[in-house]
């Protein structure tokens, strides 16, 4: 079974039925990862190009390629070193770029630019987060990572009865907004935490009113943080504020660390999108309830599954 769809730009190309389909395909490539991989994508090649800085989600989309025997050619600076800095359209190089390749994952600081990228591309293309617009494949992997911590179960048992707490930028991370996307048709109770500078949009307020799904949102996380199953941290991202001073305002706002974990529960799991600055604090690492180096490994399986699907 291929994926319903040539290009992933938005989390809401998913619905249950798709992921479960997607998720099973991962789980079962998790298995051909730790075996050393296959040549399922034999003679296939990636291409992988970031306007954006990234460590996890372009090494994991490489890795997940060569693990199924395919071939990566790769560029992390596109706005520097591409034809792009002599003028070429996006539409241009997209056309260039897709007759080498057979699927592209692409980052940019501008929201809509994947979307734009694609009229030009003739091969399958995936959305590898478009400024503070989307990022489904971090979104995947965030809900991947919950259904494996709960073993497996069908998903209305996996997540229907969860409650999910967000923590820290919620007004620009496209992660929690992704997460939103994906959790609102299992409809678990959700509990915003956040600035009130820095509170969810409207649009996704109004998105889970509409699928009838409970929320409270709230400056204080000491109040809440013990009836979190999940707790989903996102930094304070400085590249959204417009000054440095605004960004030093928020930074530390919230800060997860053994002192304030004590409150929560002992099965609740931890999870976040990394990288970090400030907000989650090494000295909970060792902590079995946190799986954000996991996130890490379940991607590279995911981004396996969805190659694999898109191809």
């Amino acid at each position: 079974m291929q994926l319903p769809f040539k290009h992933l730009l938005e989390t809401n190309q998913f619905n249950p039925e798709v992921l479960r389909f997607l998720f099973e395909e991962s789980r079962n490539m998790e298995g051909i990862f730790e075996k050393g991989g296959n040549q399922i994508m034999k003679g296939k090649i990636l291409a992988t190009l970031f306007w954006e800085p990234s460590t996890r989600t372009r090494f994991s989309f490489e890795t997940a390629m060569l693990k199924l025997g395919g071939q990566v050619i790769s560029n992390f600076s596109m706005g520097q070193s591409s034809s792009i800095t002599k003028g070429e359209t996006l539409e241009d190089t997209a056309r260039t770029i897709s007759c080498f390749v057979d699927i592209i994952a692409m980052r940019h600081h501008q929201q809509g630019a994947v979307a734009e990228f694609t009229k030009g591309s003739s091969a399958p293309v995936i959305n590898a987060g478009d400024g503070a617009g989307d990022h489904p494949t971090q979104g995947l992997l965030d809900i991947y990572t919950i259904w494996k911590w709960r073993k497996f179960e069908n998903f209305e048992k996996a997540f229907g009865n969860l409650t999910i707490g967000m923590i820290g930028d919620l007004k620009n991370s496209r992660v929690v907004h992704a997460q939103l996307q994906l959790l609102k048709f299992f409809k678990p109770k959700f509990i915003l935490v956040s600035p009130n500078a820095l509170r969810m949009p409207e649009v996704y307020l109004n998105m889970l009113k509409d699928y009838d799904c409970e929320y409270e949102e709230t400056e204080d996380l000491e109040s809440v943080i013990s009836d979190f199953d999940v707790l989903s941290d996102t930094r304070i991202q400085q590249e959204r504020f417009e000054n440095r001073e605004e960004f030093e305002k928020y930074r530390t706002f919230y800060q997860i660390g053994n002192k304030i974990m004590k409150k929560a529960k002992k099965d609740m799991i931890v999870i976040a999108p990394l990288p970090r600055f400030g907000e989650l604090l090494p000295e909970f690492d060792s902590d079995p309830r946190a799986k954000y180096f996991e996130q890490v490994k379940n991607g590279v399986a995911l981004r396996m599954g969805l190659i694999k699907g898109m191809c």
